[in-house]
């Protein structure tokens, strides 16, 4: 049964315990420990963030009382913002006190001026009738000029030097207002309340959490990947880069990253219908867009090299234990997952990335050199992993060190538990690579001789200078055909079905694929010819 006695409001003073920051938002959660009265209390959080939305309040806790209503507001309201504001404000106060004293001493002096000149005039025009009549002796004159002269002058100085102090303190009062008026101080203030309307049975304590959503906050993954050649280990260091800026900051709050995405919306669009037409005379033509991911044969460029000061000294002892990273909690909520900070985490509103350290993971990494001879002179090396770890690597900027040297800035892809994925290390000029051409030569086919051929022979060569035996891929090209009537033939290598160590894709990319041992020579001879009719010209073939 609820309450009837009147309801007890007041403030109350919350901490930001909880946050689950979102690719575009977080959820907040206040706590606050209040003192109820018996009856009905409104408890009163002030101060909010402007890009609260009104629409996800919700109150929870513990305490035995029954939530009656929860209202959010915005009040308008004249007050200081800040601590600089505040200074201002009794700057100001400060010099209309100094101001009112000085006009009060002026209007004195005035006073004093103007009594000095009516007893001058009462002795100098009083009648015979009136007592104390004016005496004519010349002494009493000289005494009585010499006084109102003096005190006459004294008074005049005091009210310049009042005068000035006076100007002083209005210039510097404008100047303070102005001020004032420039910071917008004398403007009204909004913020954004909440008011809990609590029915407790008794008095006592109770735990009351408000939770809310605010616009902005967001995070993004970012991966520092290292790679041991001679151990062949890939130690994966997950981090997430934090931002807000919502007007209120997080201090030792329990840290959440989800990656839902509610701005997306709870359900898929709608098709409507597809209708087309034909129209005369023009012609319409749809194109198609590949949506195909990046091949292997996509190599990355190195983005520059990372600043390591070398040099630093270190003073006392240091234990030979290795830092470490704090980890998260990884769980899975619907079709999201969500990283559990572990301890407490800080958040300024600051709009600041802050990292925040996830997970780190050991990987088996197997090795494998990419070359495109016809490209590079170089092959570049590549890590393959699996990732065995309990969460997924989102799809986030990673920095790549091989042997612990900075070698690239690359891109991980997302990759799902116990899926494989690879990492570009950079270009290795052990692994010697050479594309030569050979022959290129035209001739005349058929009986009339009316056809022409343009043969191609390349030879590229990849040594292995290691002393392990490495994995080693090679890429090269058939030209496709555009055109009817011409026709491209692959001599070499021969071709029927893709196999372990050769392969070929719609697009006529041909992979060769080898175990080179330590110091063995890899000859790949590639030969094709292009066949059309005599006097074509063939666009793109050089």
């Amino acid at each position: 049964m609820i309450s009837l006695l009147a309801a007890a409001a007041f403030a109350v003073s919350s901490q930001v315990t909880e946050v689950t920051v979102y690719n575009d938002r977080a959820q907040v959660t206040r706590s606050a420990a209040v003192q109820l009265e018996q009856g009905v209390n409104t408890l009163v959080f002030e101060d909010l963030p402007e890009s609260i939305d009104s629409r996800g309040i919700q109150v929870t806790g513990a305490g035995g009382a029954l939530v009656l209503d929860v209202r959010f507001k915005t009040e308008n309201f004249e007050a200081l913002p800040d601590e600089a504001w505040k200074k201002l404000d009794d700057r100001r106060t400060e010099l209309r006190k100094q101001k009112a004293v000085i006009e009060q001493e002026i209007a004195r002096h005035k006073e004093a001026k103007a009594f000095l000149k009516n007893i001058s005039r009462k002795v100098t025009h009083a009648s015979d009738s009136e007592e104390g009549a004016v005496s004519l002796d010349p002494g009493s004159w000289e005494s009585m000029l010499a006084l109102y002269t003096t005190k006459n002058a004294e008074y005049d100085q005091a009210l310049q030097d009042a005068g000035e102090r006076l100007t002083e303190v209005q210039n510097a009062l404008a100047k303070v207002e102005a001020d004032i008026r420039d910071a917008g101080m004398i403007g009204r203030k909004r913020r954004r309340v909440v008011e809990v309307d609590l029915d407790s049975p008794t008095a006592g304590n109770a735990q009351v959490n408000l939770s809310y959503r605010v616009r902005g906050p967001k995070w993004i993954p970012t991966y520092d990947i290292r790679v041991d050649t001679e151990s062949r280990v890939m130690d994966v260091h997950y981090s997430a880069l934090v931002r807000q800026n919502t007007g209120e900051d997080w201090s030792g709050v329990a840290l959440q990253l989800s990656t839902a995405n509610p701005g997306l919306g709870g359900q898929h669009p709608e098709l409507d219908p597809w209708r087309i037409s034909m129209q005369q005379p023009e012609r319409f033509e749809r194109m198609m867009y590949s949506a195909e991911p990046p091949s292997e044969m996509m190599l990355e460029s190195s983005l520059g090299l990372m600043d390591a000061d070398e040099d630093a000294v270190y003073r006392g002892e240091v234990s030979d234990l290795p830092l470490e990273y704090r980890t998260a909690a990884v769980s899975s909520k619907g079709a999201s997952v969500v990283f559990e900070v572990e301890g407490a985490s800080d958040v300024e509103s600051d709009n600041v990335e802050h990292r925040v350290s996830l997970a780190s993971v050991r990987l088996p990494a197997a090795f494998r050199y990419s070359a495109i001879p016809k490209l590079s002179p170089y092959a570049y090396l590549k890590a393959k992993a699996v990732n065995s770890g309990e969460h997924p690597f989102l799809a986030g900027k990673a920095n790549v060190f091989l042997d612990g040297n900075f070698v690239t800035a690359s891109q991980l892809e997302l990759t799902a538990p116990q899926e494989e994925f690879w990492v570009f290390l950079g270009a290795d000029e052990s692994m010697k690579v050479e594309h030569r051409l050979i022959r290129k030569y035209q001739s005349k086919e058929g009986l009339t001789g009316k056809t022409a051929r343009h043969a191609f022979e390349y030879l590229m060569t990849v040594k292995n200078t290691h002393s392990v035996a490495e994995e080693v891929v090679v890429w090269d090209q058939l030209p496709i055909s555009g055109s009817e009537g011409l026709k491209v033939k692959l001599l070499q290598p021969k071709y029927s079905l893709d196999t372990a160590e050769l392969k070929i894709d719609d697009e006529k990319k041909i992979r060769w694929f080898r175990m080179l041992k330590p110091g063995e020579e890899w000859e790949i001879p590639f030969s094709f010819y292009v066949e059309a009719s005599r006097g074509v010209n063939i666009s793109g073939l050089e």
